[in-house]
């Protein structure tokens, strides 16, 4: 079956439009509908109800909500006029241009490097902010990383512009002047590391309180400080050495103030019995220049008291042992025995 698309096609816009052959064409479409609310309401009223519905959606668009954690600082052609509660919730500002509504958020921890760079969870250095002079005149390679969060969310915004270049270049400042009041023995050993983290913080907060940023340092942490990859192990055998001869020298400050207590305490011991044992002849010779006879063999027994107890011995009265012999070990022997030995 042979279609004639032309016969279709002049269908189509009779149908539509009304259009005849041989009318010269087809006829623009009409649209009754709309025709028909100009007719009531005319145009002047249309205009004012679209101008309504624009200024409706214009004042909608006034609103905006401030998530927990955050504040919303409003300006009013570019003047601050209102700052919001944290966490304020659904809050409205005259739309733009009149008012402009900045969220910051104030709980969040933010950080940055310095010495190195993340990419991609690999850690990249970089030389030029890592390397460092010392008091020594020596270079060091230190690397820190910096936590910090927005304290007044007005001065964040406008007082600087770029904060975050302002607050790396304020550290970096920092970080290079702590360094620099340490030599480089000192400066890289983990006593010194947190001397420069401590003195970095407390002059950076300066820097940023200065500058008036409205930002709150938490805490500046050094992740590495060293010497320059060139002389690193060198300088490693340098350190080593040191740390032995701060071990040694601490551990013989230890045996020193082991010892020499222990001495005093012998020397004040025997300077004590020295002045007893004075004391007490001077007391013997009153009483021997008394009685010479009594104090001698008095002496005499006393010093045999003290000898006798440590040695072995036999004890015998001389009337009842004249035949047998009793030894300690648990033998016997007779004085006739002894007489034939002899």
């Amino acid at each position: 079956m042979n279609w004639d698309w032309e016969k279709l096609q002049q269908r189509k816009w009779q149908r539509q439009f009304g259009w005849k052959p041989g009318e010269g064409g087809p006829q623009k479409p009409e649209f009754p509908k709309l025709k028909e609310i100009l007719d009531k309401w005319g145009g002047a009223k249309l205009v004012v109800l679209l101008l309504i519905l624009a200024f409706v959606g214009w004042m909608l668009s006034g609103f905006y909500i401030v998530e927990p954690g955050q504040v919303g600082v409003v300006q009013r052609f570019g003047e601050k006029v209102q700052r919001t509660e944290m966490g304020a919730g659904l809050q409205w500002h005259w739309p733009a241009p009149i008012e402009k509504a900045t969220k910051v958020d104030t709980q969040q921890i933010r950080s940055f490097e310095i010495g190195f760079v993340r990419i991609e969870g690999r850690k990249r250095v970089d030389r030029d902010e890592a390397l460092m002079l010392t008091r020594d005149k020596n270079i060091a390679h230190f690397e820190v990383i910096v936590h910090y969060q927005v304290e007044d969310p007005a001065n964040y915004l406008f007082e600087v512009n770029d904060p975050e270049m302002v607050i790396k270049t304020a550290a970096e400042s920092a970080l290079r002047s702590a360094v620099g009041t340490l030599d480089i023995d000192r400066a890289i050993v983990a006593e010194g590391l947190s001397r420069i983290a401590h003195r970095t913080q407390n002059l950076l907060q300066v820097l940023l309180d200065d500058y008036n940023t409205g930002i709150r340092v938490v805490s500046v942490r050094t992740e590495r400080g060293d010497a320059p990859q060139e002389v690193r192990e060198a300088f490693h055998d340098v350190v080593r050495a040191m740390e032995d001869k701060e071990r040694l020298i601490h551990r013989a400050e230890e045996y020193r103030e082991n010892v020499i207590p222990r001495a005093r305490g012998e020397r004040a011991e025997r300077v004590l019995q020295a002045q007893g044992e004075v004391k007490r002849f001077g007391q013997l010779l009153v009483e021997y220049q008394k009685a010479q006879g009594v104090t001698r063999q008095r002496l005499y027994l006393e010093t045999i008291g003290e000898i006798l107890p440590g040695v072995k011995k036999i004890i015998l009265d001389k009337d009842a042992a004249d035949t047998v012999l009793l030894l300690p070990e648990g033998g016997t022997v007779s004085f006739d025995q002894i007489g034939q030995r002899n």
